[in-house]
């Protein structure tokens, strides 16, 4: 089992490799298949240049100051940072 300095280390790298990624190629949403979202969210992202450039901007904040991760990986939402949709069950 690997010390828990090295997780961290880890969780540090994808925060600026995905930082990186969101300055560089932002508007293509290179930074969202490298966090593993849906093939559809980089069409989207290019088909609308990264919603004209806003929605990398915002994602990088929130890659940027975010403690935790987590809830942006394996995201499947265009809009990552946005709540999701509550479940409507019937009685």
């Amino acid at each position: 089992m690997p010390p828990a300095d090295s997780i961290e280390v880890v969780l540090e790298d994808q925060r600026l490799v995905g930082s990186a990624l969101a300055l560089l190629l932002g508007p293509f949403g290179a930074h969202r298949i490298y966090l593993g979202t849906t093939p559809k969210v980089a069409i989207i992202y290019g088909l609308t240049f990264g919603g004209f450039g806003v929605l990398p901007l915002i994602d990088l904040g929130h890659l940027l100051f975010t403690k935790d991760l987590g809830p942006y990986q394996h995201n499947d939402r265009v809009i990552m940072w946005g709540r999701p949709k509550e479940q409507l069950t019937p009685r």
